[in-house]
């Protein structure tokens, strides 16, 4: 039901959800990551059993056949009844235990991690909810239900929907990790994403978490870098926002106006 990093390979992705595999994978290559874990696609499947949804599931799918408007108002009622279900007392247990074990109150990132498996002409990434800034226990239990209602928005039923998959075929594993509190942050594509050259990376950063960068709230630097190490261009964003820790959950806020032309790097 549950895996730490050092457990998951890359050819788990039915198990851990595409997030949760390639985790696996960089932990085992020693590569710096922080610490957590999977609540396996498993421990959802039981979540779904035990509360009786699974053949709530079943049901409305059958029911609604390819009839969008129908299926929208059935998956609006199976979050519903996700949200406010129960998890078996044993996986409840051990999601207590590992995240107790990560520290005291610790500040965690909840990550959805579907099994869907990307298309030639789909991609599932982005159809499932995070949750950052995730403090205590029942915090994180609701944001574990939340991520598994989120395999149900509209927006993922509809993409299914559109791209002929089956809606029974998906599950969800959903990563716990710690939170790095980070004064700046980005992605690192390993292929230009503009040039599709593979002998360049881009790379897209600013101030604060990196959610602004994914999101795209805000105008990152731009940098564009040989594989060899050499930087090939460089483009200076706005970086007028940053999303930083908040009491609860995340905040966004102003940069100040003197570090806007400053590379974030």
């Amino acid at each position: 039901m549950i895996l730490d990093f050092n457990e998951i390979k890359k050819e788990d992705v039915l198990v851990a959800g595409g997030k949760g595999a390639n985790l696996g994978e960089m932990t085992s290559a020693k590569i710096n990551v922080p610490s957590g874990f999977v609540i396996t696609a498993d421990a959802y499947r039981d979540f779904l059993k035990v509360n009786g949804i699974d053949i709530l599931i079943e049901n409305g799918i059958k029911k609604s056949v390819d009839d969008e408007k129908k299926l929208l108002n059935e998956a609006e009622h199976f979050r519903g009844k996700i949200k406010s279900g129960k998890f078996p007392e044993r996986l409840e247990n051990a999601i207590r235990e590992k995240y107790f074990n990560l520290g005291n109150n610790t500040r965690v990132a909840v990550r959805s991690s579907a099994t869907a498996e990307d298309l030639p002409d789909a991609s599932f990434a982005g159809q499932q909810e995070t949750y950052l800034n995730v403090q205590g226990i029942e915090s994180v239990l609701n944001a574990v239900r939340n991520c598994y209602a989120s395999l149900w928005s509209n927006r993922a039923v509809s993409y299914r929907l559109h791209q002929g998959y089956d809606q029974l075929d998906v599950s969800i594993a959903v990563v716990i990790q710690e939170m790095v509190e980070s004064q700046k942050a980005g992605v690192l594509f390993t292929v230009n994403p503009v040039s599709k050259k593979d002998t360049e990376m881009q790379i897209n950063a600013s101030y604060g978490l990196g959610e602004s960068v994914v999101s795209g709230r805000v105008t990152p630097d731009t940098y564009i870098v040989d594989k060899s190490g050499e930087i090939l261009d460089i483009s200076i964003g706005s970086k007028a926002r940053q999303i930083v820790y908040g009491e609860k959950d995340t905040i966004e806020v102003q940069v100040e106006e003197d570090k806007r032309n400053v590379r974030a790097l």
